[in-house]
């Protein structure tokens, strides 16, 4: 599962990146850029790349890809649900819902978010795509549909299959993409416009805006640029710096650059209720400590490569963490070339 979920255990707040090790690097998997990286329920690693199309499973022991899928779309989005199933989101108007078992895998359910007039038009324009999903806690799919918005999807009584049961389109903005959304625990979601550079206060019932906030978002290729940190603070993520949001307040308090030699920051993860992983450009991961109360950042720990020529050319835009003793991670060694890199606890625990 991704790390945009909190660690519970206390493991990060007493180690380190440099705790770990790379235990193998597996080169060039795939033939663009890898769009995401996650854990099966089993352990094992799964990728997906946006051009190529390619969802590839591997042996948990040998890390030899064992199951590869090839979709007809390219890939903009892949992760797992709380219960296993997993998802890729596509470019073009479809959801495909798998099942994995060891080495078979079916489909269980091809979602088409988009209205029947959209279906239509999106066969002949190309701009069209699902660029993410998000699972609430109840257990409701949301769906992030270009040019269209929201769509959210329920789970069938007795069923493995999800059924429509609401949508919300920005009525206001030129640009209604959708880049990513927060659950707040008071009845309202928090959303990001990252081409408009807004984030809005939003309803869950009612679908009412309460509140719209300007804020300079990046333009990485990360599928997350937002973190709720607690339940006051919300991170927004900018080209080199985190913008700190009081969610009580709703106001941008503070803007922090992080100047960390790794170039643009492409994802962020909460690992503990202070430690993060942020993924930067240059194949770099870095280890960061929150202080709630003064609202600044320390850089603990860093893992990069220096050595790699077109590293700057790529983002970490996905990182997987499976029980606090494996870290999976895109590492790009070569033009129009993706590889990963696995990195693993040292120590026993």
């Amino acid at each position: 599962m991704e790390l945009s979920t909190t660690n519970k255990s206390n493991f990060w707040d007493v180690h380190t990146l440099n705790d770990f090790e790379p235990i193998t690097f597996l080169k060039n998997v795939h033939s663009s850029t890898i769009s995401s990286v996650c854990f099966l329920k089993d352990g094992r690693i799964a990728s997906s790349s946006l051009y190529d199309g390619l969802l590839l499973i591997y042996n948990k022991i040998t890390y030899k890809i064992e199951i590869k899928i090839i979709e007809s779309k390219s890939i903009y989005y892949m992760n797992v649900t709380r219960d296993g199933m997993l998802i890729t989101c596509l470019g073009g108007i479809f959801v495909n819902l798998y099942e994995i078992n060891g080495k078979e895998y079916k489909i269980i359910q091809t979602i088409k978010p988009y209205s029947f007039l959209m279906n239509i038009i999106a066969k002949y324009n190309g701009s069209f795509s699902i660029q993410k999903f998000i699972e609430l806690k109840n257990g409701d799919l949301v769906f992030f549909a270009w040019c269209y918005g929201l769509s959210f999807y329920r789970k069938k009584k007795n069923s493995k299959k999800y059924s429509y049961f609401d949508k919300y389109k920005e009525p206001f903005l030129k640009q209604k993409n959708i880049t990513d959304l927060v659950e707040l625990d008071n009845d309202e979601y928090v959303i990001s416009f990252q081409y408009e550079k807004i984030i809005q206060f939003l309803k869950k019932k009612s679908k009412k805006i309460t509140k719209t906030i300007k804020c300079d978002f990046s333009f990485s290729d990360s599928k997350s640029n937002m973190l709720l940190m607690n339940k006051n603070d919300l991170f927004l993520l900018g080209d080199e710096e985190i913008f700190i949001l009081d969610i009580q307040k709703k106001e941008i308090i503070k803007e922090i650059t992080l100047k960390v030699d790794a170039g643009d920051l492409s994802s962020i993860y909460k690992l503990s209720d202070n430690i993060l992983l942020a993924g930067y450009q240059k194949n770099s991961i870095v280890q960061l400590e929150y202080d709630e109360i003064k609202k600044e950042f320390k850089v603990i720990s860093k893992n990069s490569k220096k050595d790699n020529k077109n590293s700057a050319l790529y983002e970490t835009s996905s990182i997987a963490i499976l029980k606090n003793n494996l870290i999976a991670a895109p590492f790009n060694n070569d033009l129009f070339r993706s590889s990963l890199i696995i990195y693993k606890y040292k120590y026993k625990y």
